[in-house]
């Protein structure tokens, strides 16, 4: 049974939030552009959870929760990465189609002679490159489905956005920040100066990651693809996140130190950068997952590189063992995989060096 079609930028644009609200049957205060709204997604008196009409995004200062309408639709609907059903409901709330009309959309330019469906080299070349290695099946499409440019699902991008569908995946970055490598946050962690310079760690004083520090990230052929910025404290301000990542970058195509780690069948996945940098001080093959959830794209870099046995050493904290219910299942599904509790709110980068490499010993 073939499912509705969904243009989810068309669904995006011309929702009306207002609608959503009332059909959620939330109270929304103020006038103009911007209301407030008692935040759905956690317990409060006062409203925190600010609404922004016109570019359709939400953004709670209490519990942190932010995105667009598809994201807020969704975390009502009770499933944050289901995109195609919050789609279907803000339709249906709004009285919108999921797409524009079929004879306004996908129009060939005057003098173009190519089949419907046909794509040039070029066009295929991009298509390949965007395709996540190692799952080239699971991608196609069947016959008679819709042209691509039009099918492909957005990506949810950290600024609430979509990526285009000709736009390549994380491209490799034509430059590099300049960054000072001591900076007292980088000793308060115990890093090691010898750390700061294999992972070019630093503080950056220019451009968006201005005040912060920065982590280079590499993709799985050891190409900087991005830079995450690390508030440089523990007291964030109310205006700033902890971590900030580039608009465009999707880190659920990469894994964090994976070009580093050394090749074998085992490796130990664990949520964050100062994590990985900890085991990978110590010898031990570690990727970071840069979150606390596993996509399918990760799982096939690991299977690329003939990976057979996974630790997933998540945080000990509520979120970390969360996820770990969440993200095992998946991974056992490709995986042996071994899956140790961590102490009470010790991550990885805090336990005692004698107990973290007790946990991800290996035996196969």
């Amino acid at each position: 049974m073939s499912q509705t079609y969904i243009d989810f930028g068309y669904v995006k644009e011309n929702a009306s939030f207002e609608r959503v609200i009332a059909g959620y049957n939330l109270k929304m205060l103020g006038t103009g552009a911007q209301r407030t709204i008692l935040c759905p997604f956690h317990r409060e008196r006062k409203p925190s959870c600010k609404i922004e009409l016109e570019r359709r995004i939400f953004h709670c200062f209490g519990c942190q929760a932010k995105g667009n309408l598809l994201e807020f639709v969704a975390r009502l609907e009770g499933d944050a990465d289901d995109l195609r059903a919050a789609a279907l409901k803000i339709a249906d709330l709004c009285g919108i189609a999921t797409a524009a009309p079929r004879e306004t959309a996908g129009a060939s330019p005057t003098g173009s002679h190519r089949g419907k469906g046909a794509r040039t080299a070029p066009e295929k070349e991009r298509s390949d490159r965007r395709r996540p290695a190692g799952i080239a099946a699971a991608s196609a499409k069947p016959a008679g489905s819709a042209p691509e440019a039009a099918e492909q699902a957005p990506v949810r991008l950290t600024n609430g956005g979509f990526r285009g569908v000709d736009e390549p995946v994380n491209p490799p970055l034509t430059f590099a920040l300049k960054l000072e490598a001591e900076h007292p946050y980088l000793a308060e962690r115990g890093v090691s100066a010898e750390l700061v310079a294999e992972f070019g760690l630093g503080y950056c004083n220019r451009g968006v990651m201005a005040g912060r520090i920065c982590i280079p990230i590499h993709n799985e052929r050891g190409e900087l693809v991005a830079y995450a910025g690390r508030w440089p404290g523990e007291a964030v301000p109310d205006d700033q996140e902890r971590y900030k990542l580039p608009k465009h970058f999707e880190k659920s195509r990469v894994l964090f130190n994976l070009h580093r780690a050394a090749r074998g069948e085992h490796i130990v996945l664990v949520e964050g950068y100062w994590s990985a940098m900890r085991l990978h001080a110590v010898g031990v093959p570690v990727a970071a997952l840069m979150g606390n959830s596993a996509s399918a794209e990760q799982l096939a870099l690991l299977r690329e590189r003939g990976v057979r046995f996974v630790t997933l050493l998540l945080d000990g904290d509520d979120a970390g063992r969360s996820a770990r219910e969440r993200v095992l299942p998946a991974v056992a599904d490709a995986f042996f995989v071994r899956a140790p509790l961590l102490p009470d709110g010790e991550k990885p980068d805090t336990l005692a060096e004698a107990e973290l490499l007790k946990l991800v010993e290996f035996t196969p």
